[in-house]
């Protein structure tokens, strides 16, 4: 019995032991299998929800070998080499590099052409060519390549798309964590780093001439779960083409730009009515004393629509709808969306009424209302207020056959003068009921016609009145003046009766 309970006893036992130990003994492996890079920065924070970030072995400047070589074993797995040629760089590593070698910095290397797919780079997963002069990267990493960190930053790159251009030089590194390739003049975005179909953290910081379009293709294949996340995100440009007839240029913008016309591009598709495919552009607004913020322009124009689009991406200020078959423009007032729209082009379609727009943001906001060439059958200058008095607000209205009255000419014609600097196109807002007739040359005895009563002949009978009475006081004075002068009367005023009031004049 004691035998038999020795046994259990030391058979439990020696289980506790194990699992007491095992974790240690993991732990003492995994590090044994992980490089040991040592870099001067201090290491990032990694939260719960983000892949952990690996970091490039790195050397200052200062630990460079002074003993005449150009490179020195750091460490049983680490090598770092200064200043070094093509030839000089392939002849020491060969010296240097052994089995074990997992982590290599260079510094300040002049390589005219950098073969990646050289074998002694096959074990590395660490790799950092810094501070230097590469002329261009040739060949491609070989298939299931560790590398997990790639540093080449600060190397006055212009490309990284290696020749011939059907190699994909990142395509094979499946473990890359990292890539840093700051610094340099790239104007080529490496696009094989999405063959991976792995996260991996990308800087490309301090490469302004990166075309935009890249980042965008970049963003549009990881729509669903991004791949490539940035490091200096808001230190990173890209540049956009533009043109203008002949003129061309290039305009440096924050990558975030190119994330905001990503997610407009998606919002663009929800405009409704569904299908109608309209374009959607951002811009750029900055406005003194206010943070910069992107507004969206919207064109809709030759669409067939026939009501004013709906559910408009946020911050839309600029929308075209031209030469469509609207014939309503109810919806700025009742869709919110319209809230911050600013410029309006309606031009060529079947619009009636600005009666709509009373009361509405936009009459409040608009700097151009452009509605020319429609249907509009009057214009109230009640809906507009004071709009044009105090601000830079301009209307446009030629080509518009408005029905003309008097109330046009009383009313509208005047405004219309008033505000000649906001309606540049007045003198061509012309009449349909009077043939040739421009509402600035109506004339009031072309619309004004009333029918006449006895009032219109006031005017007579009181200049009638005043010729009797002027005749009256004539004659009185006449006979008065006869009678003081000759001693007798006139012969209407003797016959007359004599009255109670005759004494006044004896």
């Amino acid at each position: 019995m004691r035998n038999i309970r020795f046994c259990v006893d030391l058979v439990l036992w020696s289980a506790i032991a194990y699992l007491f130990v095992l974790p240690f003994s993991e732990t003492r492996m995994e590090e044994s299998m992980e490089p040991h890079p040592t870099s001067t920065e201090k290491p990032e924070e990694v939260s719960r929800d983000e892949p952990k970030i690996e970091k490039c072995f790195h050397m200052p400047r200062d630990k460079c070998p002074t003993d005449g070589q150009k490179c020195t074993r750091v460490d049983p797995v680490s090598v770092f080499c200064c200043d070094v040629d093509s030839f000089r760089l392939r002849e020491a590593l060969a010296i240097f590099m052994t089995q074990n070698t997992t982590n290599l910095h260079v510094s300040n290397a002049t390589i005219k052409d950098l073969d990646v797919s050289q074998p002694i780079f096959r074990r590395l997963t660490s790799m950092a060519l810094t501070d230097g002069n590469i002329g261009k990267i040739v060949g491609q990493f070989p298939k299931h390549s560790p590398i997990v960190c790639l540093n080449i930053s600060n190397n006055n790159l212009s490309s990284i798309t290696p020749q011939p251009p059907l190699s994909r030089p990142f395509a094979y590194l499946y473990a890359l964590n990292v890539l840093d390739a700051s610094s340099n003049n790239l104007t080529e975005f490496p696009l094989s780093l999405l063959q991976s179909n792995r996260k991996i953290h990308v800087d490309l910081s301090g490469n302004n001439y990166l075309p935009c379009k890249h980042f965008h293709k970049a963003m549009e294949v990881n729509s669903r779960e991004p791949l490539l996340k940035f490091l200096h995100y808001n230190k990173t440009y890209c540049a956009i083409d533009l043109r203008y007839n002949w003129f061309k240029d290039v305009q440096i913008v924050q990558i975030d730009h190119v994330w905001v016309q990503k997610q407009l591009n998606e919002s663009c598709q929800n405009i409704k009515p569904a299908n109608i495919n309209c374009t959607c552009t951002t811009v750029l607004e900055l406005v003194v004393s206010k943070e910069a913020t992107y507004v969206v322009g919207v064109d809709c124009s030759q669409r067939g629509l026939t009501e004013m689009p709906t559910n408009l991406p946020n911050n839309t200020v600029n929308l075209n709808v031209s030469y469509n078959n609207i014939t309503s423009l109810q919806a700025i007032s009742d869709d919110s969306t319209y809230d911050h729209l600013r410029w309006l082009v309606a031009d060529y379609n079947d619009i009636t009424s600005l009666v709509e727009l009373e009361g509405s943001k936009f009459i409040d906001n608009f700097g151009l209302f452009s509605i020319t060439n429609n249907k509009l059958h009057s214009i109230h200058p009640y809906v507009f207020s004071d709009r044009f008095d105090s601000t830079s607000a301009t209307m446009l209205v030629a080509g518009n056959y408005i029905h003309c009255d008097c109330n046009t000419e009383k009313v509208l014609k005047p405004w219309l003068l008033e505000n000649n600097k906001a309606i540049p196109d007045y003198k061509q807002l012309k009449c349909e009921n009077i043939p040739n007739t421009a509402v600035f040359d109506l004339k009031e005895f072309q619309v004004c016609h009333t029918p006449r009563d006895w009032t219109d002949y006031i005017y007579y009978i009181i200049g009638l009145e005043t010729l009797v009475l002027v005749l009256l006081v004539s004659k009185v004075s006449y006979d008065y003046w006869v009678f003081k002068t000759a001693g007798y009367l006139p012969w209407p005023a003797n016959k007359m009766p004599r009255l109670p009031c005759d004494w006044l004049c004896e």
